[in-house]
């Protein structure tokens, strides 16, 4: 296993950077529906189309109040889309109101960011624009990024604890390449009878977060597991209970196929 790096932040951040994103320009002079990446486009009635490179791609467009914006954008050997609208207010009334499909099927409406699988591939179109049941019309430049990755099978590691004298706050690194490396932190124990999830490490590795102990109830739960731009990015959401009578340190343990080796970032919702 080499080359593995972590990077945990906001979602948006993260992709963002892995698509090094850029700044808006203000070249506005020509309407096309062509979009170089960072151009600021001004919206007509033919779609945006928007190029995917490395599995991400991004445009700024300028919308006019009550318009509807159409982005297109084409589906290959990808089957999970993420994407967020950006600078923008608060405020702001502007959401994705709508997937299309190839076969002309719809889906919607999203907010300001959708996650959406892809099951079929072609020409996709995404329509941007205001909630007419509430709030003002709308008109301005908003940054849209969306990424295209392909989902990664995966098994939650169960009926494992932190071992008592592993004393690091948290990991160095998110992945575990070996059963020596997994013993200095991971010990397991059978549970109402259940075992501990299998590891063979000549053909398994582990992807995990370890934290501090709290007495507080933490809950991790895996969205998605998905390679995009050659990384291998785990989307999952934390959720924090009740004080109990005792601390415990909260971890997430994903075992994957070390087919799908690469660079591990973790993106916390």
């Amino acid at each position: 296993m080499k080359n593995f790096w972590l990077a945990v932040g906001v979602a948006a951040l993260m992709l963002g950077s892995a698509c090094n994103r850029q700044g808006k320009t203000d070249n506005i002079d020509i309407i096309q529906s062509y979009v170089s990446k960072g151009e600021v486009i001004v919206a007509d009635s033919l779609p945006v189309t928007l190029p995917i490179e490395q599995g991400c791609g991004r445009v700024v467009i300028r919308k006019a109040p009550r318009q509807t914006v159409d982005v297109v954008f084409d589906v290959q050997d990808a089957d999970l889309l993420y994407g967020k609208i950006l600078d923008v207010s608060d405020t702001a009334n502007i959401r994705i109101s709508q997937i299309v499909l190839p076969d002309g099927s719809g889906d919607g409406p999203f907010g300001r960011t959708v996650e959406y699988d892809l099951p079929m591939r072609g020409a996709y179109h995404l329509r941007i624009g205001e909630n007419m049941m509430a709030g003002e019309p709308w008109g301005g430049d908003f940054f849209l990024e969306l990424f295209l990755g392909t989902k990664i099978p995966y098994t939650l590691g169960r009926n494992y604890f932190v071992r008592n004298d592993y004393e690091a706050e948290r990991l160095s690194s998110p992945v575990i390449a070996t059963q020596e490396q997994f013993d200095a932190v991971f010990d397991g124990a059978a549970v109402m009878g259940a075992q501990p999830t299998p590891i063979d490490f000549s053909r398994q590795y582990v992807i995990a977060i370890v934290e501090p102990a709290t007495d507080q109830s933490v809950h991790y739960t895996v969205r998605n597991l998905a390679r995009i731009d050659g990384k291998l990015v785990l989307q999952y959401r934390r959720e924090v209970g009740e004080k109990r009578s005792y601390s415990v340190r909260p971890f997430l343990m994903v075992v994957v196929d070390t087919l799908y080796d690469g660079p591990v970032e973790l993106l916390a919702e």
